[in-house]
């Protein structure tokens, strides 16, 4: 009875390729490969979003928390204009719902953990006691932050998780996330930075403004933009009517402390620092893990001790200033989707589950980036 499964499945599944290959698959339905007798036993149709940029997929579909959120305090429009001839767009994230326990479902980050909790309880203290106590003075508590580590730690992740933190302490009145780069606010115009940070500060009232590598504001040239959205962002800052906005800066260690040392101001205006260490192998591995998991994968014993003897391999032989971290594993493990379906195709499995068993013919070997400058032009 199996084996003529077996022969059923297999016919149907080169039909369906052929289909795919013609596209024409749109119009068929999983059902369609199934066997009277394997009704029950088939893939589950998933949707799974995923971030490649950072090391957790992410459900971007708003919760029942961010529904009321956008229905009271409507989101911003994402397209700000430099000038009459120049529009860019900048990304928001919604808040997400239940970050507490985002934020502890995390590989790894145990420091980031502990003090992204000591400063909302101290928020939500904060909030507490002006409730009970409204004539006592209150604690002065900045929420401006600097997240500091290497691509792929989940500094874009947890600036996520921070805001919609935030925004349950009562600290933020909305919650979400802004993101910005040194690209937002230099434009072409004399004005164009300043009218590009009042627009970028009036989208992220209410939630975080992120400025990824931020370090690039920092030109070694004089009269380098850069140096006035700096400016621009001590003015942001020192306005006290400005409480309703958390900044965060996101980038490399070093190059983020030269900023920062550039102005004692600035430097004192973000007491809040947050280093993202490099994942060891066996958190990469963990990651793996919870990837493959999201499409229902499985290793082969041989595959996955190929896999993790290149992973380990690799990671000694890192270079720090490109290596990706998640990153890296998120855009290997696509390298070996790719492998996997494309043998699946040629020579199609014997069975339905042999389709979701990474063996290590899928396993491919591992490109490892070279060092290039990351600071870039003009600084």
């Amino acid at each position: 009875m199996q084996n003529n499964t077996d022969e059923n499945f297999n016919e149907d599944f080169e039909r369906l390729m052929k289909q795919f290959l013609s596209e024409e698959y749109k119009d068929v339905k999983l059902d369609d490969m199934q066997t009277e007798d394997e009704e029950d036993s088939f893939l589950e149709d998933e949707d799974v979003d995923e971030d490649v940029d950072e090391y957790e997929a992410e459900d971007n579909t708003p919760t029942e928390k961010a529904d009321d959120i956008c229905t009271d305090n409507p989101l911003p429009g994402d397209v700000i204009e430099q000038n009459q001839n120049v529009r860019v767009k900048v990304e928001i994230l919604r808040p997400i719902d239940n970050p507490q326990e985002e934020l502890q479902k995390l590989v790894g980050c145990g420091n980031i953990k502990k003090r992204m909790d000591e400063l909302v309880a101290l928020t939500a203290y904060n909030r507490m006691l002006h409730e009970q106590f409204p004539e006592l003075k209150q604690h002065r508590v900045s929420l401006h932050s600097v997240f500091l580590g290497n691509p792929g730690t989940g500094k874009t992740t947890v600036c996520k998780i921070f805001g919609a933190l935030l925004h349950e302490a009562g600290a933020l009145s909305k919650g979400h996330v802004v993101i910005c780069d040194r690209g937002t606010f230099i434009g072409t115009l004399w004005g164009d930075e300043e009218r590009a940070m009042k627009q970028v500060v009036e989208m992220a009232q209410g939630g975080v403004l992120m400025i990824d590598e931020a370090y690039l504001l920092n030109g070694k040239n004089e009269n380098d933009p850069g140096k006035i959205i700096v400016q621009l962002l001590m003015n942001l800052l020192a306005d006290e009517s400005q409480r309703d906005i958390a900044v965060v800066l996101c980038g490399y260690k070093e190059p983020m402390n030269e900023l920062l040392e550039t102005n004692p101001g600035l430097l004192s205006r973000f007491p809040n620092r947050f280093e993202f260490a490099d994942f060891s192998v066996d958190e990469l591995l963990e990651i793996t893990s919870r990837r493959i998991e999201e499409y229902s994968y499985r290793f082969t014993v041989k595959a996955w001790q190929k896999y993790t003897d290149m992973i380990a391999l690799a990671f000694s032989a890192r270079d720090t200033e490109t290596w990706g971290n998640a990153r890296f594993i998120a855009n290997q493990l696509e390298r070996i989707y790719i492998q996997h379906a494309t043998r699946c195709v040629k020579q199609p499995p014997k069975n339905h589950n042999d389709l979701l068993l990474i063996t290590p013919e899928d396993i491919v070997p591992i490109e490892m980036p070279r060092r290039k400058n990351r600071i870039g032009f003009g600084v």
